[in-house]
This record gives structure tokens, C-alpha cells and sequence, in this order.
């Protein structure tokens, strides 16, 4: 065990206490507790551990859940606000031993597990292909979040650490996608057994999965690089993606691999966010009860808040997270389907049909040659989301398409999040916001996408957060655009992340990334 695995260890021991280590980042790469695939009459059994373990923990446990995710990116996106008194985070706010704790799991577990099943002579070519597909879903995610990142030499112990660029990983992303969809042999029907919690090992799930995230990765680069998003994605869609519901990743969860969000909700650390509260509930949206619960309220002075589906603002200071409007009672929580009680029924979302139908919406505005109109694959998105949230009855979800209710005003707050119905504008602008307003309540309840794709495009538009933390570098009014590295990463590679800031223009949160407008 290498001196920097004990570090993790020990921080972990002591609640993530703060990480002092000067060990190069080349030295860290290395699992200890992962399998060997050395042994060829083990190796298939191995190779199904290492892929379980790189899905179950790259989607995380709850302890990193909560400090890497539900804490920053889901407040960022604003699908909840937090409520707990003692958390800044919603506020900008960076604590860099949080921020610790996923990174330096992250790359000695996550990628170290998918790097043995890439490099082993033991596997086969559909499982070192599938190990690739799910690679880059991990690192976009990593990517988006702080922007250059070491990458190409991530899993290469014996080679210098390294930050790349935002545009070389994710050109690296296409053809690795590309190679996937290209090379998978469908006529291997099962390319990993049934610790694979997403599909079963089923190939031609897999290839389709890996099409879906090169529109989704193509979308994301429309801004800075046109021409090879239409080119990627409109190879993505030729080459074939998820067609329905029966297509979408999701991860199945059990007594010993449950979903995080579940898991953490009954610490009553966030609640329902205003600009939830205000489409969700000024659309009447059928998906409400199913991601969120009306408020407990009580009697007297708070008996108004009970029965009502109530949100936060985001950015409350601990004072005014004390005022009776704003407690944990009078605001709503998740819907019993992310509830504690379904943290080993729920599974996992990782991408839908859904998405892949705004992805085309967008496309089809885009002028990029598409089959059907931006309207039908708005419509057929939002279908396809009701009915992955159990909305089985047609009439309801024919009538939410055609509804011309608009968004609510939240108590406190000037504005509604849109002046827009759901019923389809004639205007390409308009359109546009629609596709991603709805984009955003179909993604819910993935915090890494919903940020990613407000800084895209600008929707939904948001509430500025109430107040900032003195520590953030963003402006009042503006919304962060990156994590910044911590003092721990920057110790480890002190001149290679300094040319990565320069690179991207800046060190701070409001730095935007390559894609959403950066340098």
C-alpha cells in the first residue's frame, strides 16, 4: 500500500480530516484492494468484480455522495437548496477536504479498476471496450466540473503527472466512443454477467449507451467547436442510440449497493429549490409527487405551509434559514422515490431516452440533418420522461404538452423562472428555452448534467443565489462556473496546474470552461 493510499485511509478514519501529502501524483494510481486479472482462470470473474465496483462507486457511495455531489453541483444546478444551517457550500463556498475526498477516490479506485480491465491481456475486446465507454462517462463528469484535468496519463503509474486540456480530452472522448460503437461484436450477446447493474452485460445495450453520450458530449461542445459537434453527433445517431425507454442506463441498486441520493435524504441537509418550485408546480407537472413531497408544515403559525409543495432559495444565510418559511417543515422534500426508504429499490439514473430526444430537439433547431422536427422530439422527450417517472396516463401527459400555464412566482422572488407555457413556441429563441427547460426537469436528479447544461445554454435562467460567500470570486447576480482546484491537487503538481489556470484564463469559480464559453 502506497504512502498516499494510507493518507486516504486515514482521512477517511478521521471524517476527511484535512490531507497533507507531497507524493507525486504518478506514485497514486494503484488500488490496492482491486483483483488481478494476471491469472487467465480468474480473470472473467475478476473482470466482472472490477466493473461492478467502477459503476457502483464511479456512480459513488453515499459518504462521497454527499460531499461531492449533493453539496455542490446539486445546489449549483438548483434542483435544491440547502437548508442546513451549518452548510456554505450553496453559497460558493468551496471546502477543499470535501472536494479531497472524491478526487483521491477517483482516480486510484475508479480509474485504476477500469485501467485493469483495459490493459489486462485476460479480457476480452467487448469488455475492454465497454471499460473504455464507461471511462469517459466518468471523466466528462470530472471534466465539467474543474476543466483541465489530469487525463491521458491518469492510469500510467510509471508516467509523469499531467494536466490536459478540456479540448484534447474530449477530442479523446469521440474516438474512444467512436471505437466502441465501431468495435463491439454484437454477435457476443453478453459482454460482462450480471454484476454489470446497468445492462447485464448486453452489448448491444452498451453500444447504443455509448452513442447516446457522444450526442450528449457532441451537444455540449456546439458553442466552441460547431462543426465537430454536428459531425460527432450526427455519427452517433447513424450509428444507433437509444430508441425508448427500454434503452435507458439505469443502475440497479440492492441492500449492499444502494443509491446514494436515497440514502442521504433523511439528513434533511437540502430541500425543494425555488426554481423547482416554480416550474413544477406553476406547469402543474404530473412528475411533481414523483420528485418531490409537499411539505409537512404544522399547526398555528405554519399550518399554511402544510400540504403545499413549497421551495428554497438558494444561497440563504444560517439566519435566514431559521425564519418558520424556510425550515425543513415547511418546505418539501424528495418524492418516497428518492426517499430512504427506496435506496435499495431505486435505481440509479445515468442517461435516458429522454435526454437523447431534447439532444435531437436541439439538433434539429441546430439545422444539422436529423430525422423529424424540433417540435416532435420536444414532445416525444417529454413523454418519454413522464413515463420513465410512472406517469402512465396519456390524457395527462397529451394535456401538460398543450398546457399554457406558466411558471409560478415563489414566495419572496420577483420573477418566475420563465414566461413561457409548455406548449410549443413558434419562435426558434423560445424554443429554445423551452428544450431546455424541460432538458432540465428530465435530467432531474443528476446535479452534474443540470449544471452543465444551465452553462451551456443559459437555461433554465435561474435565481441568482441570495446571498455569496466572501470566498467566491463571482459576482453578485452570476452564477459559478467551475470548482477550483484544491491546495491539495495543486501540491501535487504545482507548475502543471498553474499552466492549466493560465490555459483556461483564471484559477476562480467564475472561469468559464472551454464549452461554455472559455478560453
Amino acid at each position: 500500500m502506497t504512502k498516499y493510499i494510507k493518507i486516504i485511509v486515514a482521512g477517511l478514519l478521521l471524517s476527511f480530516a484535512s490531507v497533507s501529502c507531497t507524493d507525486r501524483f504518478e506514485e497514486m494510481n494503484i488500488d490496492p484492494n482491486r483483483v488481478t486479472l494476471d491469472d487467465p482462470a480468474v480473470a472473467a470473474g475478476a473482470a466482472n468484480a472490477l466493473f461492478s465496483s467502477a459503476i457502483s462507486n464511479g456512480l459513488m457511495r453515499a459518504f462521497e455522495f454527499q460531499r461531492v455531489q449533493a453539496l455542490y453541483v446539486d445546489l449549483f444546478s438548483q434542483y435544491y437548496a440547502t437548508s442546513a444551517s451549518y452548510f456554505k457550500t450553496d453559497r460558493y463556498e468551496m471546502t477543499q477536504v470535501w472536494l479531497n475526498a472524491g478526487w483521491n477516490l477517483f482516480y486510484p479506485r475508479d480509474i485504476s479498476n477500469l485501467a485493469t480491465i483495459i490493459n489486462s491481456r485476460n479480457t476480452t475486446s467487448n469488455q475492454k471496450l465497454i471499460a473504455r465507454t464507461w471511462k469517459v462517462f466518468l471523466f466528462h463528469r470530472m471534466v465539467d466540473t474543474y476543466g483541465d484535468i489530469p487525463y491521458f496519463n491518469a492510469s500510467k503509474p510509471n508516467e509523469p503527472e499531467k494536466y490536459d486540456s478540456q479540448q484534447a480530452i474530449y477530442g479523446d472522448f469521440f474516438k474512444e466512443l467512436k471505437a466502441a460503437a465501431d468495435s463491439l461484436d454484437l454477435t457476443v450477446t453478453n459482454s460482462f454477467d450480471n454484476k454489470d447493474v446497468i445492462y447485464g452485460g448486453n452489448t448491444a445495450r452498451w453500444k447504443a449507451f455509448a452513442n447516446a453520450l457522444r450526442m450528449r458530449l457532441a451537444m455540449r461542445i456546439s458553442k466552441a467547436d460547431p462543426t465537430r459537434a454536428r459531425t460527432e453527433f450526427l455519427a452517433a445517431v447513424a450509428s444507433g442510440t437509444f430508441a425508448s425507454n427500454d434503452n435507458n442506463a439505469l443502475a440497479k441498486v440492492s441492500d449492499f449497493q444502494r443509491n446514494a441520493l436515497n440514502e442521504i435524504t433523511g439528513f434533511n441537509e437540502f430541500r425543494m429549490s425555488a426554481t423547482s418550485e416554480s416550474l413544477l408546480v406553476g406547469y402543474n407537472d404530473p412528475r411533481l409527487p414523483e420528485y418531490f413531497s409537499p411539505a409537512v408544515g404544522g399547526t398555528g403559525a405554519n399550518a399554511p405551509y402544510t400540504g403545499v409543495y413549497n421551495g428554497l432559495r438558494n444561497g440563504l444565510t444560517a439566519t435566514e434559514l431559521a425564519l418558520p418559511e424556510n425550515t425543513n417543515a415547511n418546505n418539501s422534500n424528495v418524492g418516497m422515490r428518492f426517499s430512504r426508504t427506496a435506496m435499495a429499490t431505486n435505481s440509479r439514473i445515468v442517461l435516458t431516452y429522454a435526454e437523447t430526444c431534447f439532444l435531437l430537439a436541439e439538433a434539429s433547431l441546430n439545422g444539422w440533418a436529423v430525422t423529424g422536427t424540433a417540435k416532435e422530439w420536444y414532445e416525444k422527450g417529454i413523454t418519454a420522461s413522464m413515463q420513465q417517472f410512472g406517469v402512465t396516463d396519456n390524457a395527462r401527459i397529451t394535456a401538460y404538452v398543450a398546457g399554457t400555464a406558466l411558471p409560478k412566482v415563489p414566495a419572496g422572488l420577483a420573477r418566475p423562472i420563465a414566461a413561457l407555457p409548455v406548449v410549443f413556441s413558434g419562435t426558434e429563441a423560445e424554443q429554445r428555452e423551452q428544450i431546455g427547460i424541460q432538458k432540465w426537469l428530465a435530467v432531474y436528479p443528476d446535479g452534474f448534467e443540470g449544471w452543465s447544461e444551465f452553462r451551456r445554454t443559459g437555461f433554465p435562467k435561474l435565481y441568482a443565489p441570495a446571498n455569496y460567500d466572501p470566498s467566491s470570486d463571482v459576482k453578485p447576480g452570476e452564477f459559478i462556473q467551475r470548482i477550483p482546484y484544491t491546495d491539495q491537487m495543486r501540491s501535487f503538481n504545482t507548475t502543471g496546474l498553474a499552466a492549466a489556470e493560465t490555459r483556461m484564463g483564471g484559477s476562480g469559480q467564475s472561469v468559464k470552461l472551454w464549452w461554455a464559453g472559455g478560453k
